[in-house]
């Protein structure tokens, strides 16, 4: 059975579509667990029309707003009694196939632990502008184009380290016991805790990705944690840097295929992270916290 967690924030205008899009599957051995946390909106009205729907087997409204994407995603995987999650954001919609063609990619194939497909984006009106075909080929534009079955410790190291190639949650459906066992409930380095997640799931398994298009990524013009903080030529790094020391720290736990060569290529990255948010806190002339990170960035040269 798939678990299927919808963790709902302030979401009310697209709840409805994106509810109907999973009740809609042609894939029908699910539950489906509605967290909301504490939206001011009208989304729990909207939610308590399903609650009677017999694949709804939990409801949980907040009362208080828990400020933690992952806090809602373990509170989800804690009820889940699925052996496959599925995390389906609030404001993305599904296409009719999405769960039957992770679901099988990933039971065909033995030892895949995170199956994934292509998506498309679209606005606030649903409208499609555009696909994510461009950021995960850039770098590995053979590997992008066709459907594949990988080793997760060789994905990472090719590839997976150099940034987040699962652009949304929506797109993912994983093994309930790898997000546990490799401790993603532990996790939480901001925005991006589901890269850091993806990256520890992928150290216990094959990963499969399929370029079908089934998942609608829902993209809001308006400034993110990421805008406010990119300026000039050089990003902002610090939330990176957290999530490769994070990383770093459960590969040198771990006796895992290519852990050697995966501690070695991330701890490139974080040199590299470090020189750049060196370079950004300069620009700002913010020179006390700069040498600050340059001085970091020596223990990981030496």
């Amino acid at each position: 059975m798939v678990s299927v967690i919808v963790p709902s924030y302030n979401h009310a205008a697209f709840l409805k579509e994106r509810i109907d899009s999973i009740l809609n599957q042609t894939f029908h051995d699910f539950e489906l667990i509605i967290l909301d946390d504490c939206s001011p909106d009208n989304s729990r009205q909207i939610i308590e029309q399903y609650r009677n729907n017999p694949h709804v087997s939990h409801i949980v409204i907040n009362e208080q707003n828990s400020g933690s994407t992952i806090k809602q995603w373990t509170k989800g995987i804690n009820l889940a009694k699925g052996e496959y999650i599925w995390i389906a954001e609030s404001d993305d919609v599904a296409e009719p196939t999405l769960l039957q063609t992770l679901y099988n990619n990933m039971t065909r194939n033995q030892g895949v632990v995170l199956s994934y497909c292509q998506s498309y984006n679209i606005d606030a009106q649903g409208d499609v502008v555009g696909d994510w075909e461009e950021y995960t080929r850039r770098y590995e534009p053979e590997l992008f184009s066709r459907d594949f079955v990988m080793e997760g410790p060789e994905f990472i190291e090719r590839c997976f380290l150099i940034k987040n190639f699962i652009p949304n949650t929506s797109a993912v459906l994983f093994r309930k016991d790898a997000f546990i066992e490799a401790g993603c409930m532990d996790g939480n380095v901001g925005y991006i805790t589901d890269w850091l997640c993806w990256l520890k799931i992928l150290t216990r398994g094959k990963v499969a990705f399929t370029t079908q298009k089934l998942n609608r990524f829902r993209r809001h013009l308006k400034p993110n944690v990421l805008t406010k903080k990119e300026q000039g030529h050089t990003v902002y790094k610090e939330p990176h840097i957290e999530m490769r020391k994070a990383f770093a720290r459960y590969i040198k736990k771990s006796q895992l295929p290519l852990s050697k060569k995966i501690y070695s290529r991330n701890k490139r990255f974080l040199i590299r992270n470090h020189l750049e948010q060196t370079h950004f806190l300069f620009q700002h002339k913010r020179f006390l916290k700069g040498i600050e990170y340059c001085v970091r960035c020596l223990k990981y040269i030496f």
